[in-house]
């Protein structure tokens, strides 16, 4: 039985596993889209951390409407409308974390990821809910009965704190200063609330960042993770980007898949135009965006009840920051201005 090897040694395996979809994309791109020095101006288009194969494309700076108007579908009471400026440009992963880019770093060196053949993770280990691939259309059962099934390395992380996800960021944050390639006065992090519908709208002001009949479940489930013949899928992540289709600014699973961890303590917003908010000062509950969902029938009800008031942009949800057995809740990325976030640990120096 091969053991867990190290993250060293994991590197090409994991740049092979986690290599971004772009499509279309010429030599030239791809080597402008790695180089460190652009990276560090700020001026590549895109940017994958080495080591880790996260990709990420470049958010520019810009103005929005955070919140939904009145009477959209799924609106929820504390959504109001205000104007917000993003003053800095910042990168964001194209996918939520994934579980090829997350065991590396994250789980303990002698862990056998091999051994276990459950379909759930041990989550114990820090392992995911979807941890293996279903097997003729059934839950793998008696690990050792299906030993060479493989693990769902392409499907976000999910079961995992915020502090958790907060020190895979500053993991990555860490090496990335020793290795001299971080932008000045940027770090790893999750998004901020603000950040997050941002990128997510990429530029849209409608309930979701792609147009169409939002009562057709055919037309959400070509950007959102979910069955196309009705229903969302079962106790089940799905791996990307799996032919969905990502927002214009190039961002996968933007709506669905997992909730998404943010910075932000969850309270209400302010009114008033803001630049670069950072949410309350003091909470209970950490913001989670993007939408996860349970099982569901097929039908408009379902996705007014079930997946509209959570799944569209403006949309917002929060959870306790120890949640740790969540199986819909997962984070992404960003490479962005350090800033200063009430029970946020700072990064290492």
């Amino acid at each position: 039985m091969r053991k867990s090897i190290g993250f060293p040694a994991i590197v090409f395996a994991l740049v092979i596993c986690c290599a971004a979809v772009t499509g279309g994309n010429s030599a030239a791109r791809k080597s402008a889209a790695n180089d460190p020095g652009a990276m560090k101006k700020l001026e590549a288009s895109q940017w994958t951390v080495p080591g880790v194969g996260v990709a990420m494309r470049r958010i520019p700076a810009g103005a929005f409407t955070m919140g939904s108007p009145a009477g959209e579908l799924g609106r929820k009471a504390d959504e109001p409308r205000h104007k917000v400026t993003i003053s800095k440009p910042f990168y964001m992963a194209i996918y939520e974390t994934r579980q090829c880019e997350y065991y590396p770093l994250m789980i303990r060196k002698d862990f056998d990821l091999e051994a276990w053949g459950y379909q759930r993770g041990p989550l114990h280990e820090g392992a995911a809910w979807t941890y293996r691939s279903l097997m003729d259309g059934r839950r793998i059962s008696g690990g050792s009965a299906y030993p060479k099934i493989a693990r769902t390395d392409l499907n976000p992380m999910e079961c995992v704190t915020w502090d958790k996800a907060m020190g895979y960021c500053q993991k990555i944050t860490a090496a990335e200063r020793a290795a001299g390639r971080l932008p000045e006065g940027y770090v790893y992090r999750l998004p901020t609330e603000a950040e997050w519908e941002y990128a997510c709208r990429a530029g849209t002001a409608t309930a979701y960042s792609f147009k169409g009949d939002y009562s057709n479940i055919g037309v959400l489930s070509a950007y959102m993770c979910l069955s196309k013949d009705g229903g969302y899928k079962a106790f089940a992540t799905s791996p990307t980007p799996d032919n969905r289709q990502p927002n214009a600014w190039g961002l996968y699973d933007m709506h669905g898949n997992v909730f998404e961890w943010c910075l932000d303590w969850y309270g209400p917003y302010t009114t008033a135009a803001a630049k670069d908010p950072v949410g309350p000062k003091t909470g209970t509950e950490r913001v989670a965006r993007g939408g996860g969902a349970l099982p569901f029938p097929p039908g408009s009800g379902s996705l007014e009840k079930l997946v509209h008031p959570h799944f569209r942009s403006a949309g917002r949800y929060r959870f306790p920051a120890r949640t740790a057995h969540q199986i819909n809740l997962g984070f992404r990325i960003v490479l962005a201005p350090e800033i200063e976030i009430p029970g946020a640990k700072k990064p290492n120096k």
